[in-house]
């Protein structure tokens, strides 16, 4: 048995390849099946095919009442789905590789950046599928938005100034700049990632490893880099910074900083009580409370062993950073688990190192049966029946009004999504004339509107103010429209707290002609 547990820490650094192709090749089978698929999702390649067809100036083309001005903050996200999308086509499967393939990076990455810590291969390899078996994780590497990446970059920013901490030279401080000046073309998140380098950069500064002047370097690359993608943003719009500001606003992030310390609290209670809004929340009160623990004994740790404020820095630079953006994305979560997972597990190593391996385990252990629980119910996810119904009753080439989640069923141009809606009054024109003037031949219509109306105002935030044309789109759909087809789907609610409520309903219209006096036949 000791010959063969040697065997084993010698080969750890091969079993970790061969686990992460292993995982690649497991999470493929139900990639498209979990999570339920989120509008933002095709909001994201949407854009993407706009680009493919119309250049990276692109704005997205199911918006055309709501205000939409292009900008290259993340460009290079649009760009990484392209290829997967001229190979695989566009569906869900293909845009939810992309995150899969940064998934399995930012496992590799922290396999490494364990190394530092935990010293061997053996435990580095357990920690690691430890994170890859989380519920979380599995769920943002599913998920075909930008989590991940970032995720991603802020583990190769911390692994690369952790290793090269020793020999430092001012080339470093240019490479580290560059990596996080990348993902500004991933995410505005990506200030998050300078923020650790940042901490990192301190922490080895106070330890005098390196000097103020290199954190200047540092800085001043992100900030070059920052200045790049503004440049592109500018050729794009002359006012962009005008625009984005505007932008920002309607998503809270131009609240005064105190206002955003007083909702970090409120934002980990709703972690923790699986409280949402339209994302998939998982069940994660058996993560917070160990992270929790691990944290605190880690602040106890760190008195004697320096080197653990090498995670914890960066844990409250996530924190800080998450204040400052001020949007509290339940996804974005992700970033922490990592680092939380580590500062855990060489916490568990320092204090009780001769029986390591013993809560490993039994951590792996739980999470892994606590993501089966969490994951199982999920995989009849009827997306690919929601998608064949309405491909079913709307011919191609058919211009539709529909909840921006159906946009995978479409071509490109060919879905107007409800957000344009709410501005309506602004345009001046009645729904009767929006649905005529855009050529709309059918609607496919979520019970979750009527639903919104009734509630008012409580989920205005989706779709804006309802109110205005409710009326006149109900009377339009008993006057100008024939129902073609009622079926029920999960994704005719998208509020996760009721979307399980009842069986929730879409109906399919198809929108009569309109003669010469404005009369429908």
């Amino acid at each position: 048995m000791k010959g063969d547990g040697r065997l084993l820490k010698r080969h750890a650094g091969k079993l970790i390849c061969i686990y992460l192709g292993l995982y690649f090749i497991a999470n493929l089978l139900f990639l498209d099946k979990f999570p339920f698929m989120h509008s933002d999702e095709s909001w994201l390649s949407g854009l993407t095919r706009a680009m493919m067809s119309n250049g990276l100036n692109s704005t997205e083309p199911f918006f055309d009442l709501l205000p939409r001005f292009p900008h290259a903050i993340k460009i290079l996200f649009h760009i990484m789905q392209m290829p997967f999308i001229l190979i695989f086509g566009y569906n869900i499967f293909s845009v939810r590789l992309v995150s899969l393939v940064f998934g399995v990076a930012c496992l590799y990455l922290f396999y490494r950046l364990s190394l530092c810590f935990l010293k061997t291969d053996i435990k580095a390899f357990m920690i690691t599928v430890v994170l890859s078996l989380d519920v979380q994780f599995i769920y943002a590497s599913h998920f075909a938005r930008q989590e991940v990446i970032i995720a991603s970059g802020i583990l190769a920013v911390l692994y690369y100034i952790i290793r090269s901490a020793d020999a430092w030279r001012v080339k470093k401080d240019l490479t580290a700049g560059i990596i996080t000046g990348l993902f500004i073309g991933i995410h505005p998140n990506s200030l998050i990632i300078a923020m650790c380098g940042g901490a990192l950069y301190f922490y080895f500064i106070f330890n005098r490893k390196i000097r103020v002047k290199n954190l200047l370097i540092y800085t001043g690359t992100v900030a070059l880099m920052a200045a790049v993608f503004a440049g592109i943003s500018f050729l794009f719009d002359g006012n962009f910074i005008t625009h984005y500001s505007m932008y920002g606003s309607t998503m809270g992030v131009d609240q005064p900083l105190f206002d955003k310390i007083k909702e970090l609290p409120l934002y980990y209670i709703k972690l923790f009580e699986q409280v949402s809004g339209t994302y998939y929340t998982p069940p994660i009160q058996f993560q917070l409370i160990i992270f929790a623990v691990g944290a605190a004994a880690s602040a106890v740790l760190s008195v004697f062993k320096k080197e653990t404020l090498q995670i914890l820095l960066p844990i409250l630079a996530v924190n800080a950073g998450i204040i400052l953006i001020g949007r509290y994305s339940q996804p974005a979560v992700l970033f922490l688990f990592p680092l939380c997972y580590l500062v855990l597990f060489f916490a568990l190593d320092s204090a009780i190192k001769k029986f390591s391996f013993i809560p490993a385990i039994l951590i792996g252990v739980a999470v892994f049966v606590h993501s089966v629980i969490s994951v199982t119910p999920c995989l009849n996810n009827s997306y690919k029946e929601y998608l064949a119904k309405i491909r079913t009753a709307v011919p191609p080439g058919s211009r539709v009004l529909a909840n921006l989640n159906a946009e995978y069923a479409f071509e490109n141009g060919y879905l107007l999504d409800y957000r344009n809606l709410e501005y309506l009054e602004a345009a001046g024109i009645s729904f009767k004339e929006y649905i005529y003037s855009r050529g709309i031949e059918y609607i496919v219509y979520p019970e979750e509107m009527d639903f919104i109306y009734e509630s008012r105002p409580v989920w205005n935030i989706m779709y804006g103010n309802l109110y205005p044309y409710y009326g006149d789109m109900t009377r339009f759909f008993s006057s100008s429209c024939k129902q073609l087809n009622v079926f029920s789907s999960p994704y005719a609610m998208r509020i996760v707290q009721f979307s399980a409520n009842q069986d929730w309903k879409l109906r399919i219209y198809r929108v009569e002609s309109e003669d010469a006096d404005g009369n429908s036949f």
